[in-house]
């Protein structure tokens, strides 16, 4: 075996498993929506805020954590998450990424607006918890940020982003991009750095190349066929390691900048995904 040809008996999935999983998965999302929109309802005549706190907290939370089960994910968390107003961040590889990050707290998603317009994908994924931004009007970023960082401060649960932008190979993690940060400034939220790693499939350790399998490249071609890949395989473990967070207070006292926040995310992610040591504490 090459490093650029992955095991192929680790990584053989099975169509009739993925067609089980996706069969629960939409069952799943559909019960999801449904309690959603009776919340929202509950909640007609009340701020916004207080429905994505209940949402987020005892729907999505929940339901995430239901969901990762039912891909066949083991998470394997190393440290303890913080469970409201911090802005969560970590590296970004795959179609998962937004999943773990709802599983991991009650956490609400930044998104690109374009998808919001999608039709019915995008009222879901509002329903879900996930915060758009259009990134496409010529704003400052105070304005264009404004209603993220006021849910962010009103409704006290998590918000996380991936700051690289998009996702990468899996191994190297890109250059984070800052903006973002700010909602964790003006809202007066700490910061939390999270590193994630693939690590064993079917009880097999990965390896590098093998880990390549579960990044989603635009390049790669239909974003269905990859997911339809990964709910083939039997069981999968994934590794999360909590970093060292970037508190409010640390940030209100050292004066920190976005790109200051930024960049000793980055620097936290950077070197955990690129020390080996603490990745294989189980066989799968």
């Amino acid at each position: 075996m090459t490093e650029s040809t992955p095991h192929q008996d680790v990584l053989q999935g099975s169509r009739i498993l993925a067609k089980v999983r996706m069969t629960f998965i939409m069952l799943t999302i559909f019960i999801l929506v449904l309690l959603s929109l009776l919340l929202r309802l509950v909640f007609t005549f009340l701020p916004k805020h207080l429905f994505l706190r209940f949402n987020v907290r005892f729907v999505i939370y929940p339901f995430s954590r239901l969901l990762m089960r039912i891909v066949g994910v083991k998470l394997v968390v190393q440290g303890k998450m913080p469970s409201s107003r911090y802005l969560i961040v970590s590296n970004h590889q795959g179609v998962l990424d937004s999943l773990l990050l709802m599983a991991l707290s009650p956490c609400m998603v930044i998104s690109n607006s374009l998808i919001r317009d999608m039709k019915g994908i995008g009222a879901v994924m509002e329903l879900l918890g996930f915060v758009f931004v259009d990134r496409t009007k010529r704003k400052s970023i105070v304005e264009l940020l404004q209603p993220a960082i006021s849910m962010m401060a009103q409704s006290k649960v998590n918000m996380g982003f991936f700051p690289e932008g998009k996702s990468s190979d899996g191994i190297e993690v890109l250059p984070f991009h800052p903006p973002f940060f700010k909602i964790a400034i003006d809202s007066d939220s700490g910061v939390q750095p999270l590193a994630f790693r693939w690590t064993h499939t079917n009880g097999h350790p990965l390896s590098p190349a093998e880990r390549f399998a579960y990044t989603y490249l635009v390049k790669h071609g239909s974003v269905v066929e990859h997911l339809s890949h990964l709910l083939g395989l039997r069981k999968k473990v994934l590794v999360v390691k909590v970093l060292e967070p970037i508190s409010a207070k640390e940030i209100a006292e050292k004066k920190y900048t976005r790109k200051e926040v930024s960049q000793r995310s980055e620097d936290l992610i950077r070197e955990a995904m690129n020390d080996d040591a603490g990745w294989q504490p189980l066989r799968g």
